[in-house]
């Protein structure tokens, strides 16, 4: 059992079912780039989940294995436009018990944050599809200049004048962001980094296992 007031989530394969938004968005981006004239070759749904979590420039640098800023810069313009259709047109974005575990959090006192590698406008986006009334600080990369998370982490705290933080993510940059901090880190492995979550303090197979372990 972890006992901590605040409570950081990440975005993408912690609170949202990546698969759901950022995989067709992504496919969405490959194709236009293609059409474009751009030589990417071919890229699989599980190649591209293993960069998600990464800050955008890196996930595509990544990805393509190349760093030409005319390629990047578009990449991450078109990505940036199908998020935001596809975000529009979906129903249901979040794993099953996001919104009733976000809102028990809520109702016990609990302050709760967004920490993610996203920019401003995906962040709000999410926020916008159900849970932005139970969220205290959302936070992501954009704001804090595109810093890692454990920067952003350090900053946090001290902006909050608070070390009673708790860290919950499905990637080892997650846990790497609250024990280089000092926190502890809660790892989800029905997300999408799998084995990377093996040095949480305490690893959850669904949402919902979120309520049993924090006090």
């Amino acid at each position: 059992m972890i006992k901590a007031q605040n409570i950081i989530f990440d975005i993408d394969g912690t609170l949202v079912n990546t698969s759901l938004v950022s995989i067709p968005a992504f496919e969405m981006v490959l194709k236009r780039l293609q059409n474009d004239g751009f030589n990417i070759g071919n890229h699989t749904k599980e190649e591209i989940m293993k960069y998600i979590g990464f800050t955008i420039d890196e996930i595509w640098k990544n990805l393509f294995k190349n760093d030409d800023p005319v390629l990047i810069e578009k990449a991450i313009r078109y990505l940036d436009h199908y998020e935001e259709l596809v975000l529009q047109q979906a129903e249901d974005i979040f794993f099953e018990g996001v919104v009733p575990v976000l809102r028990t959090l809520k109702e016990k006192g609990k302050k709760l944050y967004l920490l993610s590698n996203c920019n401003i406008k995906y962040m709000e986006s999410v926020l916008s599809k159900g849970i932005r009334q139970f969220i205290d600080f959302p936070n992501c990369s954009e704001m804090y200049g595109w810093k890692q998370k454990d920067e952003v982490i350090r900053i946090m705290m001290e902006k909050y004048n608070s070390k009673d933080f708790v860290m919950i993510g499905d990637r080892e940059k997650d846990i790497y962001a609250a024990h280089v901090n000092q926190i502890p880190a809660i790892g989800c492995n029905y997300g999408y980094g799998g084995d990377e979550v093996k040095d949480a303090d305490i690893i959850v197979s669904s949402f919902y296992d979120i309520l049993k372990v924090i006090d």
